[in-house]
């Protein structure tokens, strides 16, 4: 799949959010997203960390609005 950035964020416009991320030895990030009004959740791997930063900035930027 290409550019997953864009993936996810069109899942967490659909209501998805991360619950999870971590990374494995070969610097591939995956992601654990649920959406808790359906019940459904997703797996995304990206194995390009600067995809990976940009997802980071993303939700820390949607947590930094909600705050406020």
């Amino acid at each position: 799949m290409r550019d997953k950035f864009n993936y996810i964020k069109q899942l967490y416009e659909d209501g998805y959010r991360c619950i999870y991320y971590d990374c494995n030895e070969d610097d591939v990030f995956t992601i654990y997203l649920k959406n808790f009004d359906n019940e459904k959740s997703e797996t995304v791997q990206i194995c390009d960390c600067t995809e990976f930063n940009q997802f980071k900035s993303y939700i820390d930027g949607l947590s930094q609005n909600s705050l406020f």
